[in-house]
């Protein structure tokens, strides 16, 4: 595999949930093969922080694991799920997010998928396994999308190479 394809193959799974240990079980029990980087953040705003001020490679897959409801040590209210979601998408409009939800944080299903999370996991015994496939999903989607674009790509420079060659070609014969 070339250097090109383990950059469009890669992912990169950015943990965003306050709950310690539901981070560490979506650390332990992510399994989209060996290119896969995790980072994991406690608050939206060290999340928002790090996007912002890091280049990021938009050829990689970028997944979001989001949760909903984010406190701080005096356990007060810090930017929610649905706050951090409007960020990510003004400023990575390219990550794809999947929202973790408990049961009480289902009601607010039908407006961030109009944001644009791609899926809603509740956290239960079932969650590692619906993550796991939407990641899979979601990496091929973008890998297709970025074959296409490099197809595109691809055929443009050899119509312009053909038009050259013809022009070239032209005027050498046609030259006195």
């Amino acid at each position: 595999m070339g250097v090109i394809d383990k950059i469009k193959n890669s992912v990169v799974i950015y943990i965003v949930d306050y709950s310690i240990e539901w981070s560490e079980l979506l650390e332990n029990g992510i399994d989209c093969g060996e290119l896969v980087e995790i980072k994991k953040f406690s608050t939206g705003e060290d999340f928002i922080e790090y996007i912002t001020n890091t280049r990021l490679n938009k050829r990689k897959t970028h997944i979001v694991l989001l949760g909903y409801s984010f406190y701080d040590e005096k356990n007060q209210t810090l930017m929610n799920g649905i706050e951090i979601l409007e960020a990510i998408k003004r400023f990575k409009p390219f990550f794809k997010v999947i929202m973790l939800a408990n049961e009480d944080e289902q009601e607010y299903g039908g407006y961030v998928k109009k944001i644009g999370v791609e899926a809603i996991v509740n956290k239960d015994d079932n969650a590692l396994l619906r993550i796991n496939n939407y990641a899979a999903i979601l990496r091929s989607r973008h890998a297709i999308e970025y074959r296409k674009k490099d197809l595109k790509r691809v055929l443009f420079l050899w119509i312009t190479l053909l038009v050259l060659l013809s022009i070239t070609y032209f005027f050498m014969n046609n030259t006195p």
